[in-house]
Protein backbone atom coordinates (compact mmCIF):
# COMPACT_ATOMS: atom_id res chain seq x y z
CA UNK A 1 0.00 0.00 0.00
CA UNK A 2 0.83 3.67 -0.13
CA UNK A 3 2.29 5.74 2.73
CA UNK A 4 -0.75 8.14 1.53
CA UNK A 5 -3.49 5.14 2.29
CA UNK A 6 -1.64 4.72 6.58
CA UNK A 7 -3.69 4.93 9.71
CA UNK A 8 -3.09 5.55 13.19
CA UNK A 9 -2.27 2.00 14.94
CA UNK A 10 -1.60 0.29 11.22
CA UNK A 11 1.81 -1.65 11.96
CA UNK A 12 3.97 -1.75 8.69
CA UNK A 13 7.75 -2.42 7.89
CA UNK A 14 10.11 0.50 6.77
CA UNK A 15 14.07 0.24 6.93
CA UNK A 16 13.71 -3.67 8.65
CA UNK A 17 11.98 -2.74 11.47
CA UNK A 18 8.02 -2.80 12.48
CA UNK A 19 6.80 0.34 12.87
CA UNK A 20 3.44 1.37 14.47
CA UNK A 21 1.93 4.48 13.00
CA UNK A 22 0.73 6.90 15.79
CA UNK A 23 -0.37 9.96 14.37
CA UNK A 24 -0.05 11.28 11.02
CA UNK A 25 -0.76 14.54 9.06
CA UNK A 26 -1.28 14.88 5.22
CA UNK A 27 0.65 17.70 4.09
CA UNK A 28 0.56 19.70 1.12
CA UNK A 29 2.90 22.61 0.38
CA UNK A 30 2.14 25.35 -1.82
CA UNK A 31 5.40 24.12 -3.87
CA UNK A 32 6.86 20.53 -4.51
CA UNK A 33 4.81 17.30 -4.03
CA UNK A 34 2.49 16.38 -0.67
CA UNK A 35 3.99 13.93 1.98
CA UNK A 36 3.09 12.55 5.24
CA UNK A 37 4.25 13.85 8.05
CA UNK A 38 4.09 10.67 10.52
CA UNK A 39 5.23 10.02 14.38
CA UNK A 40 6.30 6.57 14.70
CA UNK A 41 6.74 4.03 17.25
CA UNK A 42 9.21 0.83 16.85
CA UNK A 43 7.48 -1.93 18.10
CA UNK A 44 11.19 -4.07 19.22
CA UNK A 45 12.07 -0.89 21.47
CA UNK A 46 8.97 1.41 22.09
CA UNK A 47 10.84 4.30 20.88
CA UNK A 48 8.70 7.10 18.87
CA UNK A 49 10.23 9.78 16.44
CA UNK A 50 8.96 11.31 13.54
CA UNK A 51 9.48 10.73 9.72
CA UNK A 52 7.87 12.36 6.62
CA UNK A 53 7.32 10.11 3.61
CA UNK A 54 6.42 10.64 0.05
CA UNK A 55 2.71 10.42 -0.39
CA UNK A 56 3.25 7.70 -3.44
CA UNK A 57 6.13 5.56 -1.24
CA UNK A 58 5.01 2.18 -0.75
CA UNK A 59 5.17 0.54 2.76
CA UNK A 60 4.06 -2.91 3.87
CA UNK A 61 1.65 -3.09 6.19
CA UNK A 62 2.19 -6.14 8.75
CA UNK A 63 -0.84 -8.13 9.90
CA UNK A 64 -0.85 -8.07 14.07
CA UNK A 65 -2.16 -10.34 16.07
CA UNK A 66 -2.46 -10.25 20.15
CA UNK A 67 -2.09 -13.40 22.44
CA UNK A 68 -3.09 -14.14 25.89
CA UNK A 69 0.43 -13.75 28.24
CA UNK A 70 1.15 -13.54 31.66
CA UNK A 71 4.30 -11.69 33.23
CA UNK A 72 6.55 -14.03 35.10
CA UNK A 73 9.76 -12.48 36.63
CA UNK A 74 12.75 -10.13 35.70
CA UNK A 75 16.34 -10.79 36.38
CA UNK A 76 19.25 -7.83 35.55
CA UNK A 77 18.97 -8.65 31.71
CA UNK A 78 15.32 -9.62 30.51
CA UNK A 79 12.00 -9.66 31.36
CA UNK A 80 10.55 -13.54 30.92
CA UNK A 81 6.95 -13.83 29.89
CA UNK A 82 4.69 -16.46 29.21
CA UNK A 83 2.56 -16.89 26.10
CA UNK A 84 -0.44 -18.99 27.73
CA UNK A 85 -1.93 -19.92 23.98
CA UNK A 86 1.57 -21.45 22.89
CA UNK A 87 3.36 -22.21 26.09
CA UNK A 88 6.29 -20.64 25.50
CA UNK A 89 8.54 -18.54 27.75
CA UNK A 90 9.62 -15.24 25.91
CA UNK A 91 12.31 -13.00 26.89
CA UNK A 92 12.98 -9.01 26.38
CA UNK A 93 15.85 -7.04 26.82
CA UNK A 94 14.91 -5.07 30.21
CA UNK A 95 16.05 -1.68 28.33
CA UNK A 96 13.27 -2.31 25.99
CA UNK A 97 10.52 -2.60 28.95
CA UNK A 98 11.71 -0.12 31.38
CA UNK A 99 8.20 1.42 31.27
CA UNK A 100 6.14 -1.31 31.14
CA UNK A 101 7.85 -3.40 34.40
CA UNK A 102 7.05 -0.18 36.96
CA UNK A 103 3.42 -1.42 36.74
CA UNK A 104 4.20 -5.28 36.56
CA UNK A 105 3.58 -7.90 39.24
CA UNK A 106 4.54 -11.70 38.76
CA UNK A 107 1.79 -13.48 37.43
CA UNK A 108 -0.06 -10.39 35.95
CA UNK A 109 -2.05 -10.15 32.38
CA UNK A 110 -0.10 -8.84 29.59
CA UNK A 111 -0.84 -9.16 25.32
CA UNK A 112 1.79 -10.77 23.80
CA UNK A 113 1.79 -8.97 20.37
CA UNK A 114 2.66 -10.82 17.47
CA UNK A 115 3.23 -9.47 13.99
CA UNK A 116 3.32 -12.00 10.78
CA UNK A 117 4.15 -14.86 13.20
CA UNK A 118 6.74 -13.07 14.76
CA UNK A 119 6.35 -11.79 18.67
CA UNK A 120 7.44 -8.06 18.47
CA UNK A 121 6.61 -7.28 22.01
CA UNK A 122 4.16 -7.12 25.32
CA UNK A 123 1.37 -4.94 25.76
CA UNK A 124 0.31 -4.13 28.98
CA UNK A 125 -3.47 -3.81 30.41
CA UNK A 126 -4.65 -0.08 30.31
CA UNK A 127 -5.08 0.07 33.61
CA UNK A 128 -3.33 -1.66 37.02
CA UNK A 129 -4.85 -1.99 40.27
CA UNK A 130 -1.96 -1.95 42.81
CA UNK A 131 -1.57 -1.15 46.61
CA UNK A 132 0.09 2.30 47.71
CA UNK A 133 3.71 0.68 49.55
CA UNK A 134 5.02 4.64 50.91
CA UNK A 135 3.77 7.34 51.25
CA UNK A 136 3.34 10.48 53.36
CA UNK A 137 0.44 10.18 55.91
CA UNK A 138 -2.96 11.46 55.16
CA UNK A 139 -4.58 14.08 57.15
CA UNK A 140 -7.95 14.30 58.72
CA UNK A 141 -10.36 16.77 56.24
CA UNK A 142 -7.60 16.03 53.22
CA UNK A 143 -10.71 15.85 50.09
CA UNK A 144 -10.60 15.32 46.55
CA UNK A 145 -9.19 18.11 45.13
CA UNK A 146 -5.97 19.07 42.53
CA UNK A 147 -3.58 18.91 45.63
CA UNK A 148 -1.21 15.57 44.99
CA UNK A 149 1.87 13.81 46.80
CA UNK A 150 3.73 10.95 45.54
CA UNK A 151 3.66 7.67 46.41
CA UNK A 152 5.28 4.53 45.99
CA UNK A 153 3.80 1.50 44.73
CA UNK A 154 4.29 -1.98 45.55
CA UNK A 155 6.23 -2.66 42.17
CA UNK A 156 8.72 0.12 42.80
CA UNK A 157 6.40 3.04 40.92
CA UNK A 158 5.96 6.51 42.01
CA UNK A 159 2.87 8.66 41.20
CA UNK A 160 1.36 11.74 41.92
CA UNK A 161 -1.88 10.73 44.26
CA UNK A 162 -4.69 12.57 46.09
CA UNK A 163 -3.71 13.86 49.48
CA UNK A 164 -6.69 11.05 51.03
CA UNK A 165 -4.95 8.29 49.66
CA UNK A 166 -2.60 6.42 52.38
CA UNK A 167 -0.12 3.51 52.89
CA UNK A 168 -1.83 -0.21 51.74
CA UNK A 169 -4.60 2.10 49.54
CA UNK A 170 -5.05 -0.04 46.47
CA UNK A 171 -5.57 2.00 43.55
CA UNK A 172 -6.08 2.08 39.84
CA UNK A 173 -3.69 3.28 37.57
CA UNK A 174 -3.28 4.28 33.69
CA UNK A 175 -0.58 2.75 32.66
CA UNK A 176 -0.37 4.81 29.34
CA UNK A 177 0.09 8.03 31.11
CA UNK A 178 1.10 6.85 34.56
CA UNK A 179 -1.50 8.51 36.39
CA UNK A 180 -3.49 7.56 39.23
CA UNK A 181 -7.47 7.21 38.23
CA UNK A 182 -9.13 6.24 41.38
CA UNK A 183 -8.88 4.60 45.13
CA UNK A 184 -10.59 1.05 45.03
Amino acid sequence: MTANDLRPGMVFLLDGALQEVVAFQHVKPGKGPAYIKCKLRLLKTGKTYERSLRSSEKVDVARIAEEKGRYLYRDREAGYFLNEETMEELQFPVADLEEMLRFLREGDEVGIKKADEKTTGVRLPDFVELKVARTVPGIKGDTVQSTRKPATLETGAVVMVPLFVNEGDAIRVDTRTAEYVTRV
